[in-house]
């Protein structure tokens, strides 16, 4: 892994658990054992540059993630709720320190930061299209799976917060079951 990756990847997960006030160059250096001189050559913008480069990465991972369980599965239904177990087991692995870097990140600075803002507001994006697009192909009417999208990916972001602060997967479990039986063709 190159250098401006283990910069990345550090970032990402520290924003992912932190936030991005609560992320630190200090600890994002040691974390990717790196050092100060290279994070300003592959970042000159520093903290914010870097976070918005964190973000956008995390984003098309987890857009990469979601698209591969659309393929992957008979309908968006039965997407969503892998998607919500997945998110459940993460959490729990992670002892509740893993939520979600976009909404981390845009909860705790995307009004001081455009860089955040933009970096959080294009993951989002790529994933409701991601939603859409197959809601399309189950037969919904475009309008509507741009809106059973955003009711979709709302709904599996708020039971993650709630999951998160209860220290309890059952609210993600939940959203995953509701969503499903919503969601299936036929419905």
């Amino acid at each position: 892994m190159s250098t401006r990756d283990q910069l990345v990847e550090a970032a990402a997960d520290l924003l992912q658990r932190r936030g991005y006030t609560g992320t630190g160059m200090a600890e994002v250096l040691s974390t990717s054992g790196t050092t100060k001189g290279s994070l300003y050559f592959h970042f000159p913008g520093g903290k914010e540059e870097l976070a918005g480069v964190a973000l956008r990465h995390r984003g098309s991972t987890m857009a990469g993630f979601i698209s591969h369980l659309l393929d992957s599965s008979p309908d968006t239904g039965t997407a969503v709720a892998a998607f919500a177990a997945a998110l459940a087991a993460r959490l729990v692995e992670s002892d509740y320190e893993r939520g979600c870097a976009l909404a981390t990140a845009t909860l705790d600075a995307a009004t001081e930061s455009p860089v955040i803002r933009a970096s959080c507001a294009d993951g989002y994006e790529s994933w409701l299209s991601l939603l859409a697009v197959r809601l399309e192909a189950d037969g919904w009417a475009p309008e509507e799976a741009a809106d059973e999208a955003v009711l979709a990916l709302s709904a599996l972001e708020g039971a993650l917060v709630l999951a998160r602060a209860q220290q309890d997967p059952a609210p993600l479990h939940t959203a995953g079951r509701l969503l499903a039986r919503r969601l299936t063709p036929g419905r």
